[in-house]
């Protein structure tokens, strides 16, 4: 099944359990939008994600309509994520915080 589609990201850099959250649309040519765009790749239950304008990779498992993982800049910021896929009428908020969800600044 492909990840393709709209989804909602919840990242957490280092040790927090305070969420930030931003929209994300998976393209089947293997990039993705929203504030940040960048390129993504899905192997079986693996996806990565790598943003343009950030050193952030994210790399975890997708299911369905759920994927999770971790992230890093691999200069120092660490952290967890998770994305939702969007059904129907609902639509993600997109908030802001430092670091951003590229690993850079907002």
């Amino acid at each position: 099944m492909s990840a393709t589609g709209e989804w909602t990201l919840h990242y957490s850099w280092g040790n927090s359990t305070n969420f930030a959250l931003t929209p994300v649309s998976l393209k089947s040519n293997g990039s993705f939008t929203g504030p940040e765009p960048g390129a993504w790749r899905q192997q079986d239950g693996t996806i990565l994600l790598s943003f343009d304008g950030g050193p952030a990779k994210y790399g975890g498992r997708v299911d369905a309509n759920v994927a999770s993982g971790a992230m890093t800049t691999f200069s120092g910021l660490a952290g967890s994520w998770y994305m939702l896929k969007q059904t129907g009428d609902s639509v993600a908020q997109a908030t802001q915080s430092f670091p951003n969800a590229a690993g850079g600044e907002s």
